[in-house]
């Protein structure tokens, strides 16, 4: 009896060992910790606080996806997390808990030791993160030498290299000698997540690092990311508003409001089943996921593009050999009243190259392009004004296609104005506008600066459809936004599209977007036209191998194949 009671005694207490190892090890595996975190806003702000009682883990291994959309206060939780609040915004409580320091109570010559090393940051525009002086090999070098003054240059120079080579960047004894202007949106990406590994960080925050990506330089960037998290055994803070790039690598989902946590937990079970209202809002707001649009009667065309061709011409100097890029061979592509026709490809594939074409922004070099069977090649100026006046187009950029010193009413009379109406008329005209992309009169006198994302891109659609266009030329005008903001313009431009009877081209890389506003689409590589089918079809049964790369490397997908909205909680 005595030694079975020892033998029991024993087992418990190498069973109470063995659990207290356990939570060492789960101790030890949680990187960062937030607890109760809360960020003042400037007195006059919409609200007090940026965040309000955010508590999150981010553990060793795990890709942590932070999703809300703009002015939730995911980026805001980024920067502090960095120390790189604006001074007029400041920590009112909470602690930060990285390897056991809190960060919020470090000295700035502290944070600094730690930022960059320890903690990296990928930010969401890296045409604006890198610094256009400087080539890009010399960027992530310097950043190297802040953390390992003593090492070789030597070394520093082959570190860059093999940083560039683990990112998949070609010719990395070349392109660190490029300067950031020289490089494709996906290159300046990759530059960035070497400068992000090149000391090796704990922890890695990327702050919506895909969003104008095209789909398949975004599924590289995804799959990168992913790879070199695994490999270096990296915690991963992945900011996003896409639910379909979270389904695609996230472990973990947290859910942010207008500051507070609405929803979190492991990926696998948020999704499948989201529990609060906005979760499912921002799932339902994925693109792409309802049933296909059916076209109506062919109609005769308004406006015909006849074996177009432009070629550009380049020299990066005075020795260098020219570079020779075709962005338009021999097109074809048609568009007719209430009909739209969706242009997707890659970046560099030529699709904003035709849109400009198409109203002789750019001049092409051969082609032809008809207006009702008129040639525009050949009007007059005042014939092209016209023609402009009917082909109306909304720029990817809303904050760059405002004039930031106009109230945004003026910006919208201009047009009327220009053709002949009185200043009384065109304010009506715009008056009506506002109201029907859902801004309130009152919204005339404001300024760009005064509008969200959203609200700027609905004041462009406006001022194009003030002038009454027959055509609405739309390059890559959602794909800056929110999947919540992007659907509320997508609805906006088909409610429009069928009162108006309105024909668009609309150039995107998201064929998810084409999917859900398109009659036909028109798959576009290198300046060539590689297939255009009807948009069910295009989808159910592509014919080139491109087109089927493009549909594989849409976020989500697999997630989403044969999901229904959602319409309640389970």
């Amino acid at each position: 009896m005595q030694i079975l009671l020892t033998a029991v005694a024993i087992n418990l207490i190498g069973e109470a060992l063995n659990d207290a190892l356990k939570s060492q090890d789960l101790a030890l595996m949680t990187l960062l910790a937030i607890r109760n975190l809360s960020i003042a806003l400037p007195d006059g702000s919409d609200r007090s606080h940026a965040v309000t009682n955010v508590s999150l883990d981010i553990d060793e291994n795990q890709i942590v996806c932070l999703v809300g959309e703009s002015g939730s206060g995911k980026s805001m939780i980024a920067h502090a997390i960095l120390g790189l609040l604006p001074a007029s915004i400041a920590i009112d409580s909470g602690s930060l808990m990285f390897e056991g320091t809190d960060l919020a109570q470090l000295s700035p010559a502290a944070r600094r030791s730690v930022r960059g090393d320890r903690i990296s940051m990928i930010f969401q525009e890296p045409l604006t993160a890198l610094n256009p002086l400087k080539r890009v090999g010399e960027q992530v070098a310097e950043a190297i030498r802040v953390h390992n003054r003593a090492m070789p240059a030597r070394s520093v120079v082959a570190r860059v290299e093999e940083l560039f080579e683990q990112v998949g960047l070609p010719d990395p004894g070349r392109l660190r000698m490029a300067y950031p202007f020289q490089l494709s949106g996906g290159q300046r990406q990759r530059v960035m997540i070497a400068m992000a590994l090149c000391n090796n960080p704990r922890l890695l925050i990327a702050d919506e690092p895909t969003t104008a990506l095209d789909v398949t330089t975004q599924r590289q960037i995804l799959d990168l990311i992913k790879s070199l998290q695994k490999s270096h055994g990296m915690g991963v803070l992945f900011i996003t508003h896409d639910i379909g790039v979270v389904a695609d690598i996230a472990d973990k989902v947290v859910v942010l409001k207008t500051g507070d946590i609405v929803e979190s937990g492991p990926a696998d079970d948020v999704l499948p089943r989201p529990t609060h209202a906005y979760t499912r809002m921002l799932l339902d707001a994925v693109p792409g996921r309802g049933a296909f649009r059916i076209a109506g009667k062919t109609a005769p065309p308004i406006l015909e593009v006849r074996g177009l061709q432009k070629r550009f011409v380049t020299r990066q100097g005075l020795f260098a050999k020219p570079r020779e890029v075709v962005a338009a061979r021999d097109l074809d592509c048609h568009i007719a009243p209430g009909d739209t026709l969706a242009v997707v490809g890659e970046s560099g594939s030529g699709k904003s190259t035709l849109a400009r074409i198409l109203l002789r922004l750019v001049e092409p070099d051969a082609g032809e392009i008809l207006w009702h069977g008129a040639s525009v090649r050949t009007m007059s100026a005042k014939e092209l004004r016209n023609f402009r006046r009917k082909a109306q187009i909304v720029f990817q950029d809303p904050y760059s296609s405002l004039d930031p010193r106009l109230k945004i009413g003026e910006s919208i009379c201009r047009g009327p104005m220009a053709f002949g109406a009185s200043r009384a008329e065109a304010r009506k005209s715009a008056e009506q506008w506002l109201e029907r992309v859902g801004l309130a009169p009152q919204a005339f006198d404001r300024f760009p600066h005064e509008f969200s994302g959203g609200q700027r891109q609905r004041i462009c659609i406006a001022r194009a459809l003030v002038l009454q266009p027959e055509v609405l030329i739309a390059d890559e005008a959602v794909s800056a936004l929110d999947v919540s903001i992007q659907a509320q313009v997508l609805d906006l431009l088909s409610e429009l599209k069928s009162e108006m009877g309105l024909a668009m081209i609309f150039i995107t890389h998201d064929l998810r977007v084409a999917r859900e506003i398109a009659d036909r689409v028109l798959v576009m590589r290198q300046g060539r036209i590689e297939e255009e089918q009807p948009t069910a079809l295009l989808f159910e049964a592509p014919r080139t191998d491109y087109t089927r790369r493009l549909l594989d490397a849409v976020p989500g997908r697999a997630f989403f194949a044969g999901r229904a909205l959602t319409e309640a909680p389970v």
